[in-house]
């Protein structure tokens, strides 16, 4: 099981299901061990803080992360439900600017990911990426339209 090194266990998950972990280090067992390290690698080339989920700090960010599966956020198969997949946000970060650094470095991915441009045909203002390739993706780094 990998642990982050940037991230806390509270960060990524939604309360109700932190709360559900006697343990919090067993949380990030939830999770693709690829999505997780992709999310620390993304940390260490920006070098700056980013946030997944704040609920820990009263902010309002919950389901950023991990979802549940009886969740209405996003999609029905969302790659979020599986652990595979992060919005992220950064105060000093454009989401295009998240793009560029991922293609910059994307030799140093440990697999294959897929990136949101759009959802329902505006440009987001996060950057979503997710562990959810298919086998028939080519390139390391594949950008879709929601």
């Amino acid at each position: 099981m990998y642990t982050p090194k940037y991230f806390k266990a509270h960060e990524l998950v939604p309360k109700e299901v932190y709360d559900l972990f006697i343990d919090e280090t067993m949380i990030f067992g939830i999770f693709d061990e690829n999505a997780l390290r992709i999310l620390d690698l993304i940390r260490e080339w920006s070098g700056v803080g980013l946030t997944v989920n704040n609920w820990f700090w009263k902010g309002n960010r919950n389901e950023c992360g991990f979802r549940p599966n009886n969740t209405t956020t996003g999609a029905t198969q969302s790659a979020h439900k599986y652990g595979k997949g992060f919005d992220i946000i950064s105060p000093k970060l454009t989401t295009v600017r998240f793009w560029d650094l991922i293609n910059e470095n994307a030799s140093k991915l440990p697999c294959k990911i897929r990136i949101e441009r759009t959802n329902g045909g505006k440009p987001i203002g996060w950057l979503h990426f997710d562990t959810m390739a298919a086998a028939t993706q080519k390139d390391k780094v594949y950008y879709f339209n929601a």
